[in-house]
């Protein structure tokens, strides 16, 4: 059974942002794939993984019926645990020496079955929404961009196109983008990461680091509290000092403009805990707690002077408390980027856009990050694009994707895919 009571029809179909209702049979080539594609769970943890070869071999055959070129590049020479990783390349040869790249990722992040009101890994539709985990991220954006291939081969593009699906976007991405770029050295003149909002234009993202700290305690009985040193107590107590750092990092603040709805007009840096684990039975008392967090970077910012910073914080709350950290590791660690304004391929885009939504949006810089980092790091310019809106609950119970916002992605990347080839420079 799942945690709520079912939807109520006013649930399902209000209306946001002057998105109209959209009849079903408007696009339905578009949710009959996403059908078939949220149904297959491609869920991805730091530990595990699903659905990847029934994901990537689904997405192969429709690009190939749709008259499109495939190509299956496993990344699992790169990884640890020696797993597939397939990433599907799909691609549209044009009249042209000019490659565009489009990105975006078959992974989804976890789903708790009780936390939603309807199954999540089964497409519900109704009203101008569509409910699913991965709905929003990234699966529906997978949708629009074929969609769109699949439009552009009717005719002959001026440039040559290719679609990236890749794997484990969610935990860093080294075996997909990562793989691509940094192993197979797969390049661009222009790229659009498909993985971000309708209401404006993005020029980049932010970065990020993910760690674990492990404080030390003395574990014991626990019906013999007064002969141990509880590492939960000593966690706590830092943690209330890690929220001063999160003030202090919210304090830096990026040239960029932040997204609508954003707290701070600019993009802005963050500290969160985002985990904590310390013993499985209850008469033990801990003697180690492992807490892990999220610092969010600027787009500017460098991640090797902010995890020393980091570090050199916590080593300051751990000589004042008299805490013992046994371990400090960062895990991840991800570069922001962004694209200047300025930069043709930016304005190009952005009055691509302004015409098919038809009113000028907003330039900003994601508050999450994304896989155009590594286009970036080799002069790539990037935009990035996409379906997911602030209040589409990704990451989050009951994710959804509003219809209208496929087909508005949808015809951006048809436009895109029928511009002069001197666009992309």
């Amino acid at each position: 059974m799942y945690g709520h009571d079912a939807f109520t029809e006013g649930e399902l179909a209000q209306p946001v942002g002057g998105i109209l209702v959209m009849a079903e049979h408007e696009l339905e080539y578009e949710i009959n794939l996403l059908r078939k594609l949220v149904e297959i769970n491609t869920t991805v943890t730091s530990d595990s993984r699903m659905g990847y070869a029934e994901c990537s071999e689904m997405i192969r055959l429709e690009a190939q019926r749709a008259g499109l070129g495939t190509e299956v590049l496993d990344g699992h020479d790169v990884t640890i645990d020696g797993e597939s990783r397939p990433n599907v390349i799909i691609s549209l040869d044009g009249n042209s020496e000019v490659d565009l790249l489009l990105v975006t990722h078959m992974d989804v992040v976890p789903a708790d079955e009780t936390e939603w009101k309807t199954p999540p890994f089964q497409l519900r539709v109704s009203g101008d929404r569509a409910y699913g985990r991965g709905a929003a991220d990234d699966k529906s954006n997978i949708i629009a961009a074929m969609s769109a291939m699949r439009e552009l081969a009717k005719g002959e593009p001026d440039v040559n196109i290719k679609l990236l699906v890749t794997v484990d976007e969610e935990i860093g991405g080294r075996a997909g983008i990562g793989y691509l770029f940094d192993d197979l050295g797969i390049r661009g003149n222009a790229g659009v990461v498909i993985d971000s909002a309708p209401n404006y234009v993005s020029i980049g993202a932010s970065g990020a680091l993910w760690g674990r700290i492990k404080i030390k305690g003395e574990a014991g009985h626990s019906g013999y509290p007064h002969r141990a040193d509880n590492a939960i107590y000593r966690t706590t107590a830092f943690i209330e000092k890690l929220k001063e750092y999160h003030k202090e990092t919210s304090k830096k603040r990026s040239k960029i403009q932040a997204p609508p709805e954003s707290p701070f007009p600019k993009v802005h840096g963050r500290f969160t805990i985002t985990m904590i684990q310390a013993w499985e039975k209850e008469n033990i008392i801990p003697g180690e707690c492992e807490i892990r967090f999220d610092r969010r970077l600027t787009p500017e910012e460098d991640p090797v002077i902010a995890e020393k910073d980091l570090c050199q914080y916590m080593e300051k709350i751990a000589k004042s408390q008299g805490t013992t950290i046994e371990d400090f590791k960062i895990i991840n660690s991800i570069q922001g980027y962004f694209t200047e304004e300025t930069h043709p391929f930016v304005q190009h885009f952005t009055t691509l856009v302004n015409q098919v939504v038809g009113k000028p949006l907003p330039i900003a810089a994601d508050l999450g990050g994304n896989d155009g980092a590594h286009l970036a790091e080799v002069g790539i310019p990037v935009c990035c694009y996409g379906t997911i809106r602030e209040d589409t609950n990704y990451h989050a119970p009951n994710e959804f994707v509003y219809l209208k916002d496929i087909q508005i992605v949808r015809d951006v990347l048809i436009a895109l895919g029928k511009s002069p080839a001197n666009k992309f420079s």
